[in-house]
């Protein structure tokens, strides 16, 4: 009798949006996984869970899927509730801030403080995984932590207290398709045959995109055509990127929030096999921005493309930070704001930071987290829940 192969286990910490975007691909997805979902309210979560069964089972496939109560603001319910799951792998789809808040506001309101840039909610991005964090080192846990909380800031920051995520997702890795499909288009090739290598922060993927430019936001991008590098001479980033933007434009918002998912879907595959497949994720190491990375048996390494070090990679992603409203990440964890940024804040939340310390994030959180909820209640916007 063939002995039944043992099942990766994986823990989902969130069933909102993403977690349960992520939950319905894992679980279609006829892996051998054995899946969890951590929640704090695990009767809501429940019902998420029967709907990604039931979507499942449509097609074919039968996955293992529990749910565990899971407050992470309790470090040690959270390291018991570790210690007894034994994970191999946690993915964080929590946040006290979802990207897709702020476009909820009406869009005077909105376009006021997306001025600021991501970077400037990064506090509010920190808080759970920074516990949760806590709790998997409380539980001496060799789970392989995958973040999706701004991953390009939080890992950086979160590295100088040993609470780093191994690795984040979305971000970088969303912009590569579109990428693909534009290099393929305009060489004349079939999209399977393209690659890339993209070294770049949030604020470019999140941006470029949309306008169809780099707007001067430091990267890096190697494209090869059937495993030859394509020079520049012959495939213009700035043509490409107007593609992305024009041709292979695609829905954004929550209704294009299937990218992200099956971004850190990818990722998760990835790190389950650890065969040494190269996905693209931000903070990976510990490292600010986004980059590629092959995900081998012994960890993670990111990989580079003849002519790049890694330093230099790193240098492009600490200036293309700048851009997204993070003036630097010190060794010690304290998260600059770009003063531009700040004075934003200041002026439409009333909300003053210039910087801030990892053990500081909760207060800081606390307080922006108020004085969001005070601006969005003044621009005439009082439900900012999903639908």
């Amino acid at each position: 009798m063939q002995k039944e192969t043992q099942r990766v286990r994986i823990l989902i910490v969130g069933s909102g949006v993403l977690g349960g975007d992520v939950l319905d691909l894992l679980a279609q997805s006829g892996e051998h996984y054995e899946i969890t979902v951590g929640a704090r309210r695990p009767e809501s979560a429940l019902l998420r869970v029967n709907l990604a069964l039931y979507t499942a089972m449509n097609l074919g496939h039968t996955p293992h899927v529990t749910v565990v109560p899971m407050d992470l603001m309790n470090v040690e319910a959270t390291a018991a509730e570790i210690e007894k799951l034994r994970p191999d792998i946690i993915f964080n789809a929590t946040t006290l801030h979802s990207w897709w808040v702020i476009t909820k506001l009406p869009k005077e309101a909105y376009e006021r403080v997306d001025k600021a840039r991501g970077g400037v909610w990064t506090p509010m991005h920190m808080v759970l995984i920074r516990r949760l964090m806590k709790a998997v080192r409380l539980a001496e846990s060799n789970a392989i932590v995958v973040n999706a909380s701004y991953p390009d800031v939080v890992n950086a920051a979160l590295a100088a207290e040993g609470l780093a995520p191994a690795v984040g997702i979305g971000n970088i890795a969303n912009a590569v398709p579109g990428v693909r499909l534009a290099a393929a288009y305009l060489l004349g090739r079939d999209p399977s045959s393209i690659d890339v290598r993209f070294f770049a922060h949030h604020y470019l993927s999140y941006r470029m995109p949309s306008t169809g430019t780099a707007a001067g936001a430091p990267y890096h991008l190697t494209v090869y055509a059937d495993g030859m590098e394509v020079s520049p001479d012959d495939l213009d980033h700035e043509t490409l990127f107007s593609h992305v933007a024009g041709r292979f434009r695609r829905i954004k918002g929550l209704a294009g929030q299937s990218v992200t998912a099956s971004s850190a879907t990818a990722m998760l595959h990835a790190v389950a096999r650890r065969k040494g497949d190269v996905v693209h994720g931000p903070g990976p190491l510990g490292l600010v921005g986004g980059y590629p990375v092959r995900v081998a048996k012994n960890g993670f390494l990111v990989e580079l493309p003849n002519g790049l070090t890694l330093d230099d990679a790193i240098d492009i992603n600490h200036r293309c930070q700048r851009f997204d409203g993070i003036e630097a990440v010190d060794d010690d964890g304290t998260v600059h704001i770009v003063e531009e940024s700040a004075e934003i804040m200041r002026e439409t939340l009333g909300y003053s930071c210039t910087a801030f310390r990892p053990d500081e994030c909760e207060d800081r959180a606390h307080e922006l987290a108020t004085r969001f909820a005070e601006y969005a209640r003044r621009s005439g916007q009082a439900d900012l829940t999903a639908t």
